[in-house]
């Protein structure tokens, strides 16, 4: 694997195929700066169950390509390329040719991530000492789940998490999570389309996105956004929510049987209400 910078300074790691059926890896690094709701912009959130994500000091998220990012920590904010006052900074991760394991492209970005905080002298000095308070010691990876059927009582696999209405005729709820709840986890929830034979319809996608929040490193995003907030088990803790279906954010064609489902579902209500029950909130 070799490395560059390109005309855009962005970080261009590059391995040839020479092997027989090999072929060529090119993969972009760059750090650029976000809004503070990242990565919870309404109904843009840039992680969530369909995620492979990363916990730690430097979490992040990842698709099944390997493209994503990795969030740098809060004092690093002026890092990134057109920071301004209130951003974040980010180092967004592109796979531009070939096939990389996610993974491995994760732990990468990690350490380059903490190579920009080193040489910024913007890491925090606990980090150093390999602290694992808070949900942001050493890095780890936490692959998505599959797409599967969710179990009434125990939507998301949260113990008392109901909801208030069944599934339209002919679908049913599905789910998909990642991440555990020591630092932040992620559930998406769809309704299946038996007729269209996938698993999740990916023209409709989810009509929710649920994420507990207990990694200060996502915390600006919960606070900007303005998401419940709770103290279990002595922690910080965020019970986010994505409402897919604001009229103000809809843009073209309206998934009709998700959105009145959604409505009818009381999601925003008891997600919380179980999520509080179950990490034995203050």
């Amino acid at each position: 694997m070799t490395s560059r910078f390109d005309s855009t300074n962005a970080c261009v790691l590059e391995r040839a195929g020479w092997l027989p059926g090999g072929k060529d890896v090119e993969v972009r690094l760059r750090a650029t700066a976000v809004a503070a709701d990242h990565p919870f912009a309404d109904s843009l959130w840039t992680v969530s169950g369909e995620h492979n994500t990363v916990a730690g000091l430097f979490p992040g998220a990842f698709d099944t390509h390997g493209t994503g990012w990795v969030s740098l920590p809060a004092s690093c904010a002026m890092v990134g390329e057109g920071a301004a006052k209130g951003d974040r900074t980010v180092l967004r991760v592109g796979v531009e040719r070939g096939d990389v394991d996610p993974a491995k492209l994760s732990r990468t970005a990690e350490r380059v991530a903490r190579a920009i905080a080193t040489s910024h002298q913007c890491l925090p000095a606990t980090s150093q000492a390999g602290s694992t308070a808070s949900g942001t010691g050493g890095f780890r990876y936490f692959p998505a789940s599959r797409v599967s059927k969710s179990d009434p009582a125990k939507v998301c696999g949260l113990a008392g998490f109901s909801f208030a209405a069944t599934a339209p005729a002919g679908t049913s709820v599905q789910q998909q999570t990642s991440g555990s709840f020591d630092g932040a986890w992620f559930c998406d929830l769809s309704l299946e389309r038996p007729a269209t034979g996938l698993p999740r319809d990916d023209e409709h996608g989810p009509f929710a996105r649920l994420a507990v929040i207990r990694n200060p490193e996502l915390f600006s995003g919960a606070e900007k956004r303005g998401f419940e907030r709770a103290v279990c088990g002595g922690k910080e803790t965020y019970f986010a929510m994505d409402n897919l279906f604001l009229e103000e954010n809809t843009k073209g064609p309206v998934d009709k049987a998700a959105m009145d489902f959604f409505r009818n579902s009381s999601v925003l209500e008891r997600f919380p209400k179980a999520a509080r029950t179950a990490l034995g909130c203050g």
